[in-house]
């Protein structure tokens, strides 16, 4: 079995990261308290008129500090993680971890390298699609907060939803509020291997 991990709101704090950066670098007056994330639409949410400028700020002006410079989302998730990884090692050789992120751009790639470093995980393989939907052909299971690919999920996979205020109303196999409960889970794999 191959279980993905997304990185964004799973393991790396992006949403706060990007509330914090368009207020200390683009709007100092911008309320970061009264924001509603339930859509998950940044462009709107924080006033860019265009797709363009959005990305801009994201991907070109603000792109280590958004990427890189982004907390885990909880603290000590990176022990936790790691710990996590080595008990599966020695107790299921069949399991095998991916970390995954669909909406990754030209310099957010190696940023995201950093911040993964910064975490020093021990999974063997990133993948970073073009393609969101090109995740599925390399999982059997995908541990996301991202709603399109809870969406997109296929039939004979599996997804567990960390939930977020953005995909509370999304269906998903498994629901968990935080990584580390999933890591607490003792029957984590056995539940993700029933039919």
């Amino acid at each position: 079995m191959k279980i993905a991990f997304t990185l964004d709101d799973v393991l790396r704090d992006k949403t706060k990261q990007i509330l914090k950066i368009y207020k200390k670098y683009v709007d100092p007056s911008f309320n970061t308290e009264e924001v509603d994330l339930s859509t998950n639409n940044f462009q709107e949410i924080l006033g860019f008129e265009t797709k363009q400028d959005y990305q801009q700020f994201l991907y070109e002006d603000y792109v280590f500090e958004i990427f890189a410079e982004a907390e885990a989302v909880e603290k000590m998730l990176d022990k936790k993680f790691n710990l996590w990884l080595l008990s599966l090692a020695e107790e299921d050789e069949l399991v095998d971890v991916i970390l995954t992120n669909p909406f990754e751009f030209n310099a957010s790639i190696g940023f995201t390298h950093f911040f993964l470093s910064k975490m020093a995980t021990r999974v063997r393989e990133t993948y970073f699609p073009l393609d969101s939907s090109t995740i599925w052909d390399r999982c059997d299971v995908l541990v996301t907060a991202e709603p399109k690919l809870i969406k997109e999920k296929p039939e004979g996979k599996k997804v567990v939803k960390i939930e977020t205020s953005y995909n509370k109303d999304l269906e998903a196999d498994l629901t968990y509020q935080s990584l580390s409960e999933l890591i607490e889970d003792k029957e984590i794999i056995t539940k993700l291997t029933e039919e």
